[in-house]
């Protein structure tokens, strides 16, 4: 009887020990070199409090140097979320945890903050549309364990109609992408139109922005992530909020943005989104976003770098530019039903229609995209590094390559992103050094807005006195390109209009010129 007793107690202790903390989650609400939130499901019992620290202390709770209480509590769709907003951390570096509640202690974790320098190299997993299928939703999840990235993008359409139980199985299913050593990836998020409000994001995923619309830097000026909301207005104030944090981003290498709603979508079930190519995409090409990532179709596409026009060789509003254009990828296929790739357009580089998403890597010279089929996770090695693929996995394997590679323009002034284009010349030292100062002095000017669709410029200037004026275009080398002469204009405010489709890439400077004097001096980019 007494053993009984005694095997019965070590039984009920062994029990309490666990902590009812489960559905773990990281992300970020500010610097994802100095932050992190680590959220989770508090099932029940109290007091839960996470305990850290750079050193790895096991399941001895009160052994890790910092420990604080959840920031933030939601209930919310059958789910008590618990949120522990971690600030004053260090970049690039491992930080161990636990949750530590009345009832016992959770798993030991770890996460690894961002880098904060542009040498450091970055890799991340980009995709969505999760809803449906739960066995291909996990093969996709226990992939991210696998390869092990610096975080993950998630575009939209986490479940089909956003209730409470979905988001327990969803949350579950996420615990797929945890490492075997307790490591977990942080995720950024997008709303799909299967997230019925904005507040799913914030209830479940602690993002601090209501109109779910935001952006990240990483590496320091390495990469500035945009995350948009296709189910907001794309004009209005998500139009004023993009074109302020891309004018704002122009000291940063990369400029990538990731949204919901493919604008050119790749199969014909889906509706075109024109509001999005009207609004946003003459923004990605006056600010050079190199790289969009979209979801929704639930195919497989990559294109070549493509703009907004209307010129000879365009189709369906754009053309491919490999000098200024922006590379689509997409999408969704993490586990929602597939779709059939038959809407590819002459810009489209490769289709295809299985479970994937994209493995990207960036660094200063280029970035490095490859597309996983996630359909068979058995049997595929965990890596030691984010940027060696795993044994066993499989990637796309298109006719063209399963590399799809965007280079550096500035680092690599010589080459093409299609690799298939002759060179651009280059300048001499003299001249490139002269092009550089002027541009740099230009861009401090007013800027005149291209339209895309038809490049042409708008020239707003004011006369003092009736009479003819002249509309000089000059080059960063101070060579005059274009001139047109207006002969007798009124008196004060006048508007022209410029053609510029004989002008090649670059920035250039317009002055009006009435009298024998300069009236005013304008700058843009083509």
């Amino acid at each position: 009887m007494t053993r009984l007793v005694v095997c019965i107690c070590i039984l009920v202790n062994t029990i309490s020990l666990e902590a009812k903390a489960v559905r773990f989650r990281a992300m970020w609400r500010d610097d994802p070199a100095t932050s992190m939130v680590i959220g989770w499901d508090q099932v029940s019992g109290s007091t839960p409090m996470i305990h850290y620290d750079e050193v790895d202390n096991g399941l001895k709770a009160e052994a890790y140097r910092i420990k604080r209480k959840p920031d933030q509590v939601v209930v919310a769709r059958g789910l008590n979320n618990h949120f522990a907003r971690l600030t004053g951390l260090k970049p690039n570096t491992l930080y161990y945890f636990l949750i530590k509640d009345s009832e016992g202690l959770s798993r030991r974790y770890s996460f690894r903050t961002a880098p904060n320098v542009p040498t450091e190299r970055l890799s991340f997993i980009s995709g969505g549309d999760s809803r449906n299928n739960r066995e291909a939703r996990i093969s996709a999840n226990t992939l991210v364990s696998k390869i092990r990235p610096t975080f993950v993008l998630f575009n939209g359409d986490m479940t089909a109609t956003d209730t409470g139980p979905e988001w327990a199985l969803w949350l579950d299913d996420w615990q797929y992408t945890i490492g075997s050593d307790g490591r977990i990836f942080p995720v950024v998020v997008a709303r799909g139109n299967h997230e019925l409000d904005n507040r799913s994001l914030q209830e479940v995923f602690d993002i601090p922005y209501p109109e779910a619309y935001y952006a990240l830097s990483f590496g320091g000026n390495l990469l500035r992530l945009l995350t948009l909301n296709t189910m907001g207005a794309s004009g209005g104030d998500q139009k004023t909020w993009l074109e302020r944090e891309l004018a704002g981003a122009k000291g940063f290498i990369w400029r990538f943005a990731q949204y919901h709603h493919a604008m050119r979508p790749h199969t014909i079930g889906k509706s075109e989104r024109d509001d999005l190519v009207q609004n946003w995409a003459p923004l990605f090409l006056y600010h050079q976003v190199q790289l969009a990532m979209e979801s929704d179709s639930h195919v497989a596409k990559w294109t070549y770098p493509i703009r907004v026009s209307r010129e000879h060789g365009s189709a369906e509003n754009f053309i491919r530019d490999d000098e200024r254009g922006t590379v689509y990828i997409g999408e969704g296929c993490w586990g929602a039903p597939l779709r059939a790739s038959d809407d590819n357009k002459k810009w489209t580089r490769n289709s295809g229609s299985f479970n994937h998403f994209n493995l990207v890597y960036v660094d200063q010279e280029k970035v490095e995209i490859r597309a996983v089929v996630t359909d068979q996770a058995q049997g595929v090695q965990e890596s030691k590094s984010p940027f060696i693929l795993p044994v066993g996995i499989k990637l796309w394997e298109p006719s063209n390559g399963n590399v799809l590679t965007i280079l550096n323009k500035k680092a690599n002034p010589l080459q093409t992103a299609a690799g298939n284009h002759p060179p651009v010349l280059a300048l001499s030292p003299a001249e490139a050094a002269e092009s550089a100062n002027n541009d740099k002095e230009w861009a401090k000017l007013a800027a005149c807005s291209v339209d895309p669709f038809s490049n042409e410029v708008n020239i707003p200037f004011i006369l003092p006195k009736a009479g003819e004026a002249q509309i000089c275009v000059y080059n960063t080398l101070k060579k005059e390109v274009d001139k047109q002469v207006f002969a007798s204009l009124p008196a004060g405010k006048n508007t022209k209009k410029l053609n510029l489709n004989q002008l090649n890439a670059g920035r250039y400077l317009i002055v009006v010129r009435s009298g024998g004097q300069s009236v005013v001096f304008y700058q843009f980019v083509r």
